[in-house]
């Protein structure tokens, strides 16, 4: 020991039943008690001229160890016990987000019932509505004037328009609910898109907006004919409505990849190709647009009118016959929107 080389003399030091734990064996017997913040800690054992300086300085080199040893022992019970309450705390919260998310579930659930439920109601006097308005004008009951046939055609107009709403509410609910069902059949997707593009071409022609329509290739596709033609009309429609007057909408429908952007893959599918020289989107909003209810400009101002949710339906209705559809947008110059149809889907078209 550094002790012994310093002062002469042999030390030991002994634990407390008097067993030798180091130092010299010339060492006299235990006689020397250290105690550390009044508990006895060990004894000490030393011998030469200077045998009381050794054992003083023997002592305080033990204290000293001692009292590190336990400061490490208290930060680590300091530590141990934050690291306790810290998990404590953690569960709680985590227990606490368990309990909203299964809430948040409970809530979303019962929206989309309630959602459901009150398209139903609403869809059902409004087909009367629709109904009686369209024997009136017929004649059923009763000559019409030609200022009366004015207001059913605009009653008429109206509540086709609120009925799409109303539907397209209830296939959001749908989709929501997992319960979306595609019935298949063997279809022309370019016939289908000649007879949208006429539906359109009278509210274009006002605006004085071109709607050029190209089709090329095979264009047969196997897919649910109602869908398909939603997603065609919230295609074109969008493509009209955000245009701006005297531009120009153009509608292709040509075999093409599945993906997008893929190249030197086989032509699996069916493309329909709109695109508009209207607004653009910008590219943080991209993401979004198919999002429900989300709309470029959602301001109670805003220009364009709609729900947002013909993007949300014309994506889930591509997707649920295992195409895809993406947008290529230049904010100001306009966007081009692609859908793709497989020509099979699981069994091979009757």
């Amino acid at each position: 020991m550094a002790i012994t080389r310093a002062l002469g003399g042999a030390l030991a030091i002994f634990d407390l039943a008097g067993s030798r734990l180091a130092g010299s064996e010339p060492a006299s017997p235990a006689r020397h008690l250290v105690v550390h913040e009044g508990e006895p800690l060990a004894q000490l054992a030393a011998t030469g001229p200077h045998a009381d300086a050794a054992l003083e300085l023997m002592s305080d080199a033990l204290g000293l160890v001692v009292h590190h040893a336990r400061s490490r022992e208290l930060a680590a019970v300091t530590h141990e016990e934050a690291m306790r309450l810290t998990f404590a705390e953690l569960t709680e919260h985590n227990q606490r987000l368990q309990r909203a998310v299964a809430r948040l579930e409970e809530l979303d659930k019962l929206k989309s019932n309630f959602l459901a439920t009150m398209s139903h109601e609403l869809r059902t006097p409004l087909t009367s509505v629709i109904g009686y308005a369209e024997m009136m004008s017929e004649g059923l009951a009763g000559p019409v004037t030609p200022e009366q046939r004015e207001y059913l055609t605009t009653i008429l107009g109206k509540a086709d328009q609120l009925l799409s709403l109303i539907t397209a509410v209830l296939d959001v609910a749908s989709l929501e609910s997992g319960q979306l069902a595609v019935e298949r059949c063997v279809l022309s997707l370019s016939e289908l898109v000649a007879n949208e593009v006429a539906t359109y071409q009278p509210q274009a022609s006002r605006r004085g907006i071109t709607i050029q329509l190209e089709s090329a290739g095979e264009t047969v596709v196997y897919g649910d004919r109602k869908k398909i033609r939603q997603v065609v009309s919230s295609l074109i429609s969008n493509a009209v409505k955000f245009t701006p007057d005297r531009g120009r909408v153009g509608v292709a429908v040509q075999p093409g990849p599945l993906e997008p952007h893929a190249e030197g893959t086989p032509l699996t599918a069916v493309q329909l190709v709109v695109t508009d020289s209207g607004i653009g989107i910008s590219r943080d909003q991209v993401d979004k647009i198919f999002e429900p209810f989300f709309q470029v400009d959602s301001s109670s101002t805003r220009a364009f009118g709609g729900t947002g949710l013909g993007l949300t339906l014309a994506k889930a209705y591509v997707e649920a016959h295992g195409g895809r559809i993406w947008v290529d947008t230049t904010p100001g110059q306009g966007s081009t929107f692609t859908a793709t149809f497989p020509t099979r889907v699981g069994e091979p078209a009757p």
